[in-house]
């Protein structure tokens, strides 16, 4: 079976159509996602309904969560999109949006994966340490080999192998494949909606079930479009439209 798997949409419904465009190229069987699917962005009503029509399994991010509850230990321009975001769903959205979020786990394991957003059931935390590592690693049953996650918005492979630590530069087009006998994968997808890796294009993993291989995808999408959109709304700082001009 062959999963796509996507993170960090952000609202952001020009990015969130070109990956689906790709993704149906590649003959996948199922697309999970790793959350955020909103916060940040212009059109999180539309990014919401392609959710819930096109993702198998999604997890609860930070941004969901603060949307369905309230913005904690966030700064002032995410918490005001969170806000925004509040407004325009009590106004023009339909009670099972609010539903759909409310409805997202924090974290899935099955068939030897581990679906996460920040590091395991804490979708506000980010891995940025071998020691948050090590935990993602001695959280996962044996039976489970790969954990892949979101949050930070950068792409990255790290492999625990005999108890050491190896991160693999993520590369477009090129197969990792995982050796589940003696390997565990980390694998951070990046971001559809607001990449943060100096890099305009959304990005997404494809994961072989079978072959246990994972290859990192790229989309361009008119980011000029949705950068317009984010400056035509007050609730939403002009900042969040031009970093998407350099994709940080």
């Amino acid at each position: 079976m062959k999963l796509a798997i996507v993170s960090d949409i952000h609202s952001n419904i020009e990015a969130l159509s070109a990956v689906l465009t790709d993704i149906d190229s590649h003959n996948v069987d199922k697309i999970y996602c790793l959350g955020d699917i909103v916060g940040y962005g212009p059109n999180p009503i539309e990014v919401i309904r392609i959710a819930k029509e096109k993702f198998a399994i999604c997890i609860m991010g930070n941004h969901d969560e603060a949307v369905v509850k309230k913005p904690l230990y966030f700064n002032k321009i995410p918490e005001n999109a969170v806000y925004w975001t509040q407004d325009l769903l009590k106004e023009f959205g339909d009670p099972s949006d609010l539903e759909y979020l409310s409805s997202l786990e924090y974290l899935h394991r099955g068939d030897g994966l581990v679906l996460s957003h920040g590091i395991m059931e804490d979708n506000m935390s980010y891995t940025t340490e071998t020691e948050d590592l090590f935990y993602i690693f001695d959280n996962m049953e044996a039976s489970e080999y790969i954990c892949f996650g979101g949050h930070s918005h950068q792409p990255a492979v790290w492999v625990l192998e005999e108890n050491e630590l190896f991160f693999c530069e993520p590369e477009v087009g090129v197969d990792f494949k995982i050796d589940i006998e003696k390997q565990k994968f980390w694998v951070n997808v990046g971001s559809v909606g607001q990449p943060r890796d100096s890099d305009t294009r959304s990005s997404y993993v494809i994961y072989d079930t079978e072959e246990h291989i994972v290859q990192f995808h790229k989309v361009k999408y008119d980011w000029e479009i949705t950068a317009d959109k984010i400056k035509q709304i007050d609730g939403l700082d002009n900042f969040l439209g031009d970093r998407l001009s350099k994709g940080v």
